[in-house]
């Protein structure tokens, strides 16, 4: 007897030992939400894509448990809050903006920020509010160098916000080097711009400018027009007038498309590269069919617009759209920041084992380290300014990605290490 009980108490601890080396890791208990803020002006298209991006994203990381917070030792979900800031809206005050902020902060106590108030201007005055509150901002949309001033004039001060998308400097200087590819390819070296009065596009043109200028190019126009322009042919008969082979158009008001429209009619004997919202949209040659033919168009970051092949991260945030059933972008640049920038904060807080809000003075540090890949490329930041870094290869840094419509498809077309194709000149020119 009592060798069989010996026996049994032998093979029950057999059989323990054998389950305790097979026991799966910890799993760990689902922890209150983390709370995303996201104060923006959803009267525009790109921000109200933004969020479908940001739903995507929290989607995603919920669906597969949450984030691990080590320090709590639980996974907690996302949950997302937001507030309407109107900052995109005709006539909206920035004061109206800041306080829509002020509140979504106050009320819903939220542990980062995330996009961020649509207009420049309203996001210049926002930094104050991040600096009171020391919110941890991933801010994916405005995109005024004035911000990297604001920032390096007392980066102690504002060292809890971050631009994890481009600026208007990338902007104008990637379409100045799309651009420059044409001198290369047909010999073409004058260029006249029409820029969209407002603080972004001035600093998008004034950089492409610049950047054309070194490069042989002669600036022939730049022509500033307001927000709710509807008649575009004054300003391109300017263009024809100044012996120009392109045109450079920068603005984000929904008018716009009646430029390139005109631009076709009128027969302009030039290139068009446009830089604003409709045309960078898959969905946009439904809506405006051969008239965007021979358009090269700039959405920014590299893949926001359609996928490109050399960025694989782009081919699957397209692909889980769709598989989302969303509807077609009608404005795509920074929607991929959006989303991106819910993983930069996922991917911090896995490395720092705690929530921004518990202690964001440390948690600035693990933002600052960030190195992951992304939609347009690796993602990095400049530690000196908090802006997200771009250049040419994506191994390396993001990209911004120029493409040439082309019977329906937009083609990547520059840089080089992302092109898909050449580009080919519109029937009139040749």
């Amino acid at each position: 007897m009592k060798r069989r009980v010996f026996l049994v108490c032998l093979v029950t601890v057999f059989i323990a030992g054998i389950l305790m080396i097979h026991v799966p890791p910890r799993i760990f208990a689902q922890g209150k939400p983390i709370v995303l803020g996201l104060p923006s002006s959803f009267f525009q298209p790109l921000v109200k894509s933004g969020k479908l991006a940001v739903d995507m994203a929290i989607d995603e990381i919920n669906a597969a448990g949450g984030i691990l917070v080590k320090d709590e030792g639980s996974k907690r979900p996302l949950k997302l809050v937001t507030a309407d800031t109107r900052c995109g809206e005709p006539g909206t005050p920035v004061h109206s903006a800041l306080m829509a902020v002020d509140k979504l902060i106050a009320d819903e106590k939220p542990d980062a920020l995330i996009v961020a108030p649509f207009r420049s201007e309203a996001m210049v005055a926002t930094m104050d509010l991040i600096a009171k509150y020391k919110m941890i901002t991933i801010q994916t949309i405005a995109q005024t160098p004035k911000l990297i001033e604001v920032f390096q004039g007392d980066p102690e001060k504002y060292k809890y916000w971050f631009r994890a998308t481009t600026n208007s400097i990338h902007v104008g200087s990637t379409a100045a080097r799309a651009i420059d590819a044409l001198r290369k390819q047909f010999g073409h070296d004058k260029i006249f711009a029409i820029v969209q009065d407002t603080l972004w596009a001035k600093g998008s043109a004034d950089a492409l400018k610049g950047r054309l200028e070194g490069l042989g190019w002669k600036m022939v126009g730049m022509e500033l027009v307001p927000v709710g322009t509807n008649d575009f042919s004054p300003v391109l008969s300017k263009a024809r007038g100044s012996g120009a082979q392109m045109i450079y158009v920068v603005g984000d008001m929904p008018t716009l498309p009646v430029c390139f429209k005109q631009w076709k009619s009128m027969k302009i004997p030039t290139m068009l590269f446009l830089d604003f919202a409709v045309v960078t949209s898959t969905k946009a040659w439904g809506m405006y069919g051969e008239d965007l033919d021979y358009v090269m168009v700039l959405p920014f970051p590299g893949g926001t617009g359609a996928p490109v092949k050399a960025l694989p991260k782009s081919g699957e945030f397209h692909t889980r759209w769709a598989a989302k059933k969303f509807p077609p972008m009608d404005d795509p640049r920074v929607v991929s920041s959006a989303y991106d920038g819910v993983y930069i904060l996922k991917d911090a807080i896995e490395r720092a084992g705690f929530v921004p809000s518990k202690d964001p003075d440390k948690f600035v540090g693990f933002v600052e380290r960030t190195d992951m890949m992304g939609v347009s490329g690796r993602i990095r930041f400049d530690k000196a300014t908090h802006q997200q870094i771009f250049n040419g290869d994506p191994k390396e840094a993001s990209i911004i990605v120029a493409y040439q419509w082309r019977a329906g498809k937009m083609v990547p077309i520059f840089p080089d290490i992302v092109a898909e194709a050449k580009v080919e000149l519109a029937p009139w020119m040749k």
